[in-house]
């Protein structure tokens, strides 16, 4: 089993941001307005470091790419042509693609916590509570973002009548 490197620490503190940012944006109630899009943009750029440090990280099968690496490829494709079609107003393409990236990020999460021979089920289980820690510190500075996020603003944008500051409509959730 190999250790903890420095390309292995981003990939997981930027993977737990993602997973933390997602789920915030996904389960908030208007879409579109300005916290939308700030967090939005702070998870794409969390999950493109996520994507692009798995590269380096070639574990299962050491000196060579596995089939982990073709959906980093997916998640990277995914992820562009969401923002994409979010510059465009093609809103359900926007929200299928950022959707479709967080449930695989979801995916990779499970596949990574399901096997116990893997680096952070083993450090759970040597270090239990500093593991416990570290991912709470982690949780903790993403939902503050957002807090601080929401907070600065969500109450001072002024947005057009069903829009949000630039004219663009806001989604509200159903």
């Amino acid at each position: 089993m190999h250790g903890w490197t420095p390309l292995i620490v981003v990939h997981a503190v930027a993977a737990t941001l993602a997973m933390v940012l997602g789920a915030v944006n996904l389960f908030r109630r208007r879409r579109g307005d300005l916290p939308h899009r700030v967090i939005g943009r702070t998870w794409i750029g969390a999950m493109y470091v996520t994507a692009l440090s798995s590269f380096g990280i070639q574990e299962l099968r050491p000196g060579r790419f596995s089939w982990i690496h073709a959906l980093s490829v997916l998640t990277l494709i995914t992820l562009t042509l969401g923002l994409w079609h979010a510059r465009r107003g093609r809103v359900a393409a926007h929200a299928g693609n950022m959707i479709g990236s967080y449930l695989g990020l979801i995916g990779a999460f499970i596949g990574v916590v399901a096997v116990p021979s893997r680096l952070i089920p083993q450090a759970f289980q040597h270090n239990w509570l500093g593991m416990a820690t570290i991912t709470a510190l982690i949780v903790g500075v993403g939902l503050a973002f957002v807090a601080v996020v929401t907070r600065l603003l969500g109450d001072h944008v002024a947005r057009a009548a069903d829009g949000d500051a630039v004219g663009r409509p806001v989604v509200p959730r159903t």
